[in-house]
Order: C-alpha cells, then structure tokens, then sequence
C-alpha cells in the first residue's frame, strides 16, 4: 500500500506590529545601533534605473518598506532574471550598485525569491480599513523557506531574528489579532504609544 507523505507547509516569518510615529523611531534607534544590520536604501532614480547603497543608520522613518541586511551573512546578489546566466554579486554594498526593474517607484531592491540575508520592515501609521485606523506594520523574513532546494537562512541570520523578537517583546505589549483587545491569544504586538490609542478605541489594522 502506498502512503502519502505528510508535508509541512513553510510559511514565511512574520512579526506584526502597531506603532506610532515615536514608536518606530524607537525601534529605528534600536536598529541604527546594531553594528552588524546595515539599511538599504535608494541613493538615486532615473526612470526604472535605481542606485542602491548600504548604510549604518537612517536620520529619519518614514511609512513605507524598509530593506535591512545582516552584514556579512552572505552576498547580495542582483538576479540575471536567466537560469543559465550567473546572478551579479554585489561586491562593495556600502559604495552602492545600481539595478534596472520593471516598475518606477520601488521602495526596495530586488534580491530574488530566496535571499535569507535580509530582512523587511514596514511602518504604516495610518491604516485604511477604518477611519483613523492603525496602520498594520511589523518585520518579515524568508527564514528556511527555500531550505528544500538548499537555499537555508545561515545561523546568525536565525540568531538575530531571535534577537530582534525578543527586543519587541521586551518593548512592546502583545495583543490579540485579528481580534480585538482581550479576545484570543497574542498575535501581534504594539508599542507604547500605539497601544495607548488601541486602549483609547483606535481601530487597527489586519491586513498589510
């Protein structure tokens, strides 16, 4: 008799959060002082020709996505968009690298599907779901979602990923979602100025 497999779905990782203005300046404070996290952002455009450097720290947050790299964690690489030619590794992040994609107002580069050395984070503070709502922002990381075809996120990737939710833990208050306040278990998390205008009403979010 011929049994079937169990496979276990692999999902993406993913911490939500509600913050506030303030509060993701707390959270861009933390990040700055992290020596082995470096952003990544738009240093120039010129049409759907973007020029991308790596940087220590960032002045100011604003709501949009954030690309973050764990430095040294693995070379980033811009994809051939052709199985048979080589991907081009980015030699020398902090002296920037330009890259050509197929839209005009990327907030990000384009490292391909797999690329565990890197992280996103959003910050929305203004949701769209209900009046005056929360936005909903938070982190999100590829992890081992590739680690079948031998693409798995090296150990200080998973390191600091670890680190980084046991930050938010620390400095934030986990609520229910996509519930309301005291109605299941936690799923997201908000900060203490988010969380104060949750406490007063404020709706949030659910949906990205």
């Amino acid at each position: 008799m011929r049994m079937n497999k169990t496979v276990k779905h692999k999902t993406m990782a993913e911490i939500i959060l509600y913050l506030t203005k303030n509060d993701a300046e707390s959270i861009v404070e933390w990040l700055n002082g992290e020596s082995d996290i470096a952003w990544i952002v738009k240093e120039s455009q010129e049409g759907k020709l973007y020029r991308w450097k790596a940087v220590h720290s960032i002045d100011a947050i604003q709501a949009k996505k954030y690309c973050l790299w764990k430095i040294g964690a693995g070379d980033l690489r811009i994809p051939s968009g052709n199985h048979e030619i080589e991907d081009t590794v980015v030699l020398d992040p902090f002296r920037g690298w330009e890259q050509r994609l197929n839209v005009s107002a990327a907030e990000t580069p384009w490292f391909g599907a797999a690329a565990p050395e890197t992280y996103t984070f959003t910050f929305l503070e203004r949701g769209k779901e209900h009046e005056d709502s929360i936005g909903r922002s938070g982190f999100n990381w590829i992890g081992n979602y590739f680690s079948e075809i031998g693409n798995s996120a090296p150990d200080e990737c998973k390191k600091w990923w670890e680190r980084l939710k046991r930050h938010i833990k620390k400095n934030s208050t986990g609520i229910p979602w996509p519930g309301e306040l005291g109605s299941g278990k936690t799923g997201a998390y908000a900060f203490p100025e988010a969380y104060d205008q949750l406490l007063q009403g404020r709706a949030k979010d659910v949906n990205p």
